[in-house]
């Protein structure tokens, strides 16, 4: 199986690849076609239900062409219908009143409605007809603004109606049909007549989606400065475990200060879900380096390992492992600073997934594929695929299931870097192969160790032929402080200089 292509970036912050349709299974999992939607994040749910799920009927097909709907698993589709109760309406029958309160969201399976909304006068200002299949009323599902406009049917149709208190109850239980109201939220969000507002933040585009969340470019009203608002999924909200995680390492996040780390600004709860408000950056995403880039220099790909490891060692510090290190993950701004994104599914040392499977199978480490405690080592796996995958420009474990390409990651040795790239230095070829060890006792025990690794090599090249010059300084002893404050400073400006060794010794005066 080939990893999906990745699509074409512009230069702003977001987030790869279209949202999955709904969360895949627990561990194990299924032997089953793997799909474009495994190249994000996957928070891998396990949904229990005492009953069985509703089987697809004739109306999921049609539901699909609703573009609220599109893309929603059968399953997820089938249990929305479900949850909804047949009504019919008279032709001229009067549905929702512009004014009142919002409780039901409607889809229109025959017929038609017409649409009209009035000013403060009573004038009309705006009239449209909408035949069926069509969805209607769904604003009141996510604000507690009164309706904005009159429905009358047009003709008879009849419709399926959901209620508030209804689809919450639904979401709780199954949260794979809250990818519905993620939808629906971005999509408003997006429209000019749309919400276009998260809490004091303006929207202005959308920068992004994946499987936890959608990223929006946005502006501060009074400032004006740029921001990404990063919406979790309703997929997620509605998950409990998740979403109280979720609050809590968003708390750890925003304490988080390391230049190499995207910076958290704010928190918003809005429409039925949670925004962070994080710094705007402007470049482009390392997976897109990889896919169109051209090759790096041994030293460039040695700064933006450093720099990741650097980001990865305060967080761990700071007590977050990453969990999902990836290139969609680690941002280069225009300088080639390196930015790490996305600290969505990070969790505590020690902490599991709760038997469930949560990152992205490609670059997971055997440990949290195995639900067991996860620590800094785990995030090292992961950056070792990403250095594979950066340096052959093809990722080391593939599969035509998730079962088999989680089994490779377990069992399969990493593959040879060398054959496939011969020119790769043998200290880049050694990060990778203990990085990726199987066990994380055999690898770097800590993201600080690889990072002094990867510095060392750095000035390898230079140590390599070396030349050595002596300096003896004879002085008089009542001039002791003052060539001592000297040297000292010579030795302060050596002490970083790669390939420079700067030795210091003193002889007392003798009689």
């Amino acid at each position: 199986m080939t990893k999906p292509p990745t699509q074409q970036h512009d230069n702003t912050q977001r987030m790869p690849g279209p949202p999955p349709s709904s969360p895949p299974p627990t561990t194990p999992p299924p032997v089953k076609p793997m799909s474009a939607g495994y190249s994000i994040t996957q928070h891998m749910v396990g949904l229990e239900d005492s009953g069985r799920p509703h089987a697809p009927n004739a109306k999921v097909a049609q539901w699909q062409g609703l573009p609220l709907f599109a893309g929603m698993e059968d399953d997820a589709l089938a249990r929305f219908q479900a949850a909804m109760e047949p009504v019919r309406f008279r032709k001229g029958e009067q549905i929702l009143k512009q004014g009142e309160p919002g409780e039901h969201m409607f889809v229109l399976e025959t017929g038609a409605v017409r649409i009209v909304v009035r000013n403060a006068e009573q004038t009309v200002v705006f009239e449209k007809i909408i035949s069926a299949p069509a969805i209607f009323g769904e604003m009141a599902l996510i604000t507690k603004e009164p309706r904005t406009a009159t429905i009358v049917a047009e003709e008879p149709a009849r419709c399926l109606r959901i209620a508030k208190p209804t689809i919450a109850e639904l979401f709780t239980r199954h949260p794979n049909t809250g990818v519905f109201l993620t939808r629906l939220v971005g999509e408003r969000l997006m429209e000019t007549s749309g919400i276009r507002k998260v809490g004091k933040y303006e929207v202005v585009g959308r920068l992004g989606s994946g499987g936890v969340a959608t990223v929006f470019e946005a502006r501060h009203p009074t400032l004006g400065t740029p921001v990404a608002l990063k919406m979790l999924s309703h997929a997620l909200v509605f998950d409990e475990t998740f979403s109280e995680h979720f609050d809590e390492e968003a708390r750890l996040v925003a304490s988080l200060d390391h230049e190499n780390i995207v910076r958290v600004l704010d928190i918003e709860h809005a429409y039925g879900t949670k925004f962070i408000v994080m710094e705007k950056l402007t470049g482009d995403l390392l997976e897109s380096l990889i896919d169109n880039g051209p090759a790096l220099e041994w030293q460039n790909a040695r700064r933006i390992l450093r720099e990741i490891c650097s980001a990865l060692a305060y967080s761990h510090a700071h007590g977050l492992i990453h969990r999902d290190i990836k290139p969609a993950n680690v941002f280069l701004l225009a300088d080639g600073k390196v930015k790490l994104l996305d600290f969505g599914i990070a969790t505590q040392p020690g902490g599991t997934s709760g038997g469930k499977i949560i990152g992205t199978p490609y670059y997971m480490s055997p440990e949290q594929i195995g639900n067991l405690p996860v620590d800094g080592r785990s995030d090292l796996y992961s950056l070792g695929i990403l250095a594979f995958e950066l340096l052959a420009r093809e990722l080391p474990f593939d599969g035509d299931t998730l079962q088999e390409l989680l089994g490779k990651h377990m069992q399969q040795p990493l593959p040879n870097i060398r054959l496939l790239v011969p020119t790769i230095p043998e200290d880049l070829a050694e990060f990778i192969e203990r990085a990726c060890a199987k066990r994380p006792e055999d690898r770097f025990q800590s993201c600080l160790d690889a990072q002094a690794f990867l510095k060392a090599a750095a000035e390898m090249p230079v140590l390599n032929k070396f030349a050595m010059s002596a300096l003896t300084v004879t002085y008089h002893t009542s001039k002791r402080e003052l060539v001592e404050r000297v040297l000292a400073e010579a030795s302060r400006q050596l002490a970083d200089t790669a390939g420079v060794a700067f030795f210091l010794a003193h002889r007392d005066a003798t009689e």
